[in-house]
């Protein structure tokens, strides 16, 4: 057995071992950079095996990085299993390492998946604002995608949220003038409309907030979160007709809302609250 092949085998039985026995780390600087992506690609493999979740998988991608630290695609779905089974901290001291070995790279494809995970997972607003800037400037692009969305959306968002409401709208209104630019339809974008109508509402500009509600709606009917947020407005001007009309609309399409499997959007209604207003209005 040539020294190569025993490195290699000595590497597979240290993770079949136990990863938690303290040994001597295997040298594997020994190994030319193809061989070293190729034991670090049969690691990630063989991690596939076990749920993302369980320690088996964590050992085997631990691996991985042990051959080649600087692969951001494994430390990256390394920090996913961390965070399934709660351990936040952990995984976003991955996370974060995977960001500066990516962007001192000048690359940013781990800056946007922290950016959506700040957003919808840790409620970090202004680090969504800080990554979505920083995106750009990497990029030299004014349109990202942040893991299936506008990096601009999640950026919209954030400053919604954190009361910085014209600067969200002139940023929604970015994302939709950069997507016409790319051909795309800006009156299919319902949840840029809703965001805008949720930043006038906040203002208390109740009618412009009425107009992008009901743009919402013009291009997805069964939308219940724009009926909800009308009928709260319809009850603060004292009209309970037309807020209980939007109230059961709102519980009518309870189930083609902004529900999605991992995460709770902002402003998402639930059956509960609506459920309520009826019985108050």
């Amino acid at each position: 057995m040539s020294l190569k092949q025993t490195l290699i085998f000595v590497a597979f039985l240290s993770v079949l071992l136990s990863c938690n026995n303290k040994k001597t780390p295997v040298d594997f600087t020994q190994l030319e950079d193809e061989e070293k992506a190729d034991l670090a690609e049969r690691y990630h493999q063989m991690s596939n095996y076990f749920l993302q979740p369980s320690e088996l998988y964590r050992a085997y991608k631990d691996s991985a990085l042990l051959v080649q630290p600087e692969n951001v695609d494994y430390r990256q779905r390394l920090s996913y299993s961390y965070k399934k089974v709660g351990e936040h901290i952990k995984a976003m001291e991955v996370l974060n390492t995977a960001v500066s070995i990516d962007t001192a790279n000048g690359k940013a494809d781990a800056l946007e998946y922290r950016a959506w995970t700040l957003l919808y997972y840790y409620r970090d607003y202004e680090g969504v604002v800080r990554d979505v800037d920083l995106i750009e400037k990497i990029t030299g692009n004014a349109y990202n995608a942040c893991w299936g969305e506008p990096c601009g959306f999640h950026k919209g968002q954030a400053l919604y949220k954190l009361g910085d409401f014209d600067a969200a709208i002139a940023n929604f209104e970015r994302v939709n003038t950069e997507e016409e630019k790319l051909g795309f339809d800006s009156r299919d974008n319902y949840m840029i409309f809703f965001y805008i109508g949720r930043c006038y509402a906040e203002m208390q500009a109740y009618d412009t907030a009425i107009i992008y509600y009901n743009k919402a709606l013009a291009s997805v009917e069964q939308f219940p979160e724009a009926y909800y947020q009308l009928g709260l407005i319809y009850k603060s001007r004292n009209e309970p007709t037309i807020a209980k009309t939007n109230f059961e609309l709102a519980k009518k399409h309870i189930g083609y809302g902004m529900n999605e499997a991992y995460v709770e959007r902002l402003d998402e209604v639930f059956l509960h609250q609506i459920e309520r207003e009826l019985l108050e209005n």
